[in-house]
């Protein structure tokens, strides 16, 4: 099984806009778990791995900001130069930044996705704290 993250508005509805828009694009969930933080909110779900590109596609298709399991999730400090202090570490250490979505900021922290070519080193570099 392979996971997605999508990163929404906490409202009401949200949950069947996602998931009809997963049935229309007939993608079967094996598992979905959400967390509210705020106004935001984080929808994890699993699919088959034979579901997992098309429900990529459609949620993103469908303006949703979704990132698959490659992908780290980090827990940073919402401040001036916290992304920079961690982007200066994977420079340092030679690894390239592939892509990163800050998915929600909330209370002083900011949850980011990031992918990079070494997803265990990355992990390696990243104090428990750091994360999700």
């Amino acid at each position: 099984m392979k996971q997605i993250t999508v990163a929404v508005q906490n409202r009401v509805g949200i949950i069947a806009e996602i998931t009809e828009a997963l049935a229309r694009a007939d993608v079967n969930l094996v598992a979905i778990n959400t967390e509210r933080t705020g106004e935001t909110g984080l929808v994890t779900l699993s699919t088959e791995e034979s579901d997992h590109d098309r429900a990529l596609h459609c949620l993103v298709s469908a303006g949703y900001r979704a990132v698959t399991d490659e992908a780290l999730l980090i827990r940073l400090r919402d401040e001036p130069g916290a992304l920079a202090k961690v982007a200066a570490r994977f420079r340092d250490a030679g690894i390239n930044i592939q892509s990163l979505h800050i998915l929600d900021r909330h209370e002083g922290y900011a949850t980011v996705a990031l992918n990079t070519e070494d997803r265990e080193a990355t992990a390696a570099l990243l104090s428990p704290d750091e994360l999700v």
